[in-house]
């Protein structure tokens, strides 16, 4: 299998320090060691996996995200200063945010833009034949919409991948959210597409941030019938988890895609602080061994897990079972 995995340390430099939990602040969990956790452990056995990013013009990323707001978030980065976190105003239309959770700091453009470049590197790398691409990469992407920030995402690492592989490859695409909350942001800008099929296995959205993902969230027009939400109870199991995994997978197949896009959240762990499901570190192994089994070029986004310790386990895990 010709497997690579993307990396740019650059990302060690973005360290957010605080959030608002509604009234309250809170230390900020997107930091670099949740990332840094799983490069020590995956350097071990695949390090010559390991490549680092290619560059593309900065107009990509208009593919999914409005001009209006990449312009807005490039000015309020770079009027920062060093050590300032900016916190947007939610309220009518001065800021591009949907949550008060996701600081922008100096240079949060550029680091944005490094990690959204990893997952464009990693679709071009499945367009040049590779088998499966893990794009080692933060700030999370699969809140962020085409007008909005959130959720500690700034651009959408996996829907850019995703309109990338469509439009170079002419190819139909499979987005496949494994992260604990909910994927509005791709589902958003997927929702009136037909070929791009979105699926998603997340927490009760009755509960659990970011409120969005209800299984009558089926996609409108022309995309009606090409988004599928399974919304799984606070406490979940390996054992429900997987279930719903593989009849998620076979209505995946029904759809016949040419590659699949894995949005991976590790914060479905039983041990992550911001999840709500029971996920052990052998549920990963049977979590790789179905994508495995899908047989088609599968590009891996990370997404959320923070818990460093826990994130280095249950990829392990889940590339035993994947690469077997």
């Amino acid at each position: 299998m010709r497997f690579f995995i993307v990396y740019d340390s650059t990302h060690k430099k973005f360290k957010p320090t605080r959030e608002l939990d509604g009234t309250e602040w809170r230390a900020n969990y997107d930091i670099p060691e949740r990332l840094e956790s799983i490069k020590e452990t995956l350097k071990s056995e695949y390090s010559n996996a390991f490549v680092g990013p290619m560059e593309f013009p900065e107009s990509y990323i208009n593919m999914t995200h409005d001009v209006a707001y990449v312009e807005w978030l490039k000015e309020r980065s770079e009027n920062l200063e060093d050590g300032e976190e900016y916190f947007p105003k939610v309220f009518g239309w001065y800021d591009h945010c949907f949550d008060n959770g996701t600081p922008l700091l100096k240079n949060i453009f550029r680091y944005a833009w490094n990690a959204a470049q990893c997952a464009l590197t990693g679709a071009q790398l499945l367009i040049d034949g590779a088998d499966a691409v893990y794009v080692l990469t933060r700030p999370p992407g699969h809140h962020a919409s085409a007008t909005l920030c959130g959720g500690y995402c700034y651009f959408n690492n996996a829907a850019l991948a995703t309109e990338y592989l469509v439009f170079s490859d002419n190819a139909y695409v499979a987005i496949l959210d494994l992260d604990f909350h909910h994927g509005n942001g791709s589902q958003a800008i997927f929702y009136e597409r037909s070929d791009v099929l979105f699926l998603s296995i997340h927490g009760d959205p009755r509960y659990f941030f970011p409120y969005t993902g209800y299984a009558y969230e089926v996609g409108f027009g022309e995309g009606k019938g090409f988004n599928h939400n399974v919304p799984l109870p606070s406490g979940a199991d390996g054992r429900l988890y997987l279930k719903e995994l593989e009849m998620l997978c076979n209505t995946l197949m029904r759809f016949d895609p040419d590659y699949v896009v894995v949005s991976l959240g590790l914060d479905t762990h039983a041990e992550d602080p911001l999840g709500g499901f029971e996920l052990t570190d052998r549920d990963y192994y049977g979590i790789g061994r179905v994508l495995s089994g899908l047989g088609l070029p599968t590009l891996i986004v990370q997404e959320g897990g923070y818990n460093p310790e826990a994130n280095a386990r249950a990829i392990k895990e889940f590339f035993k079972g994947f690469l077997k």
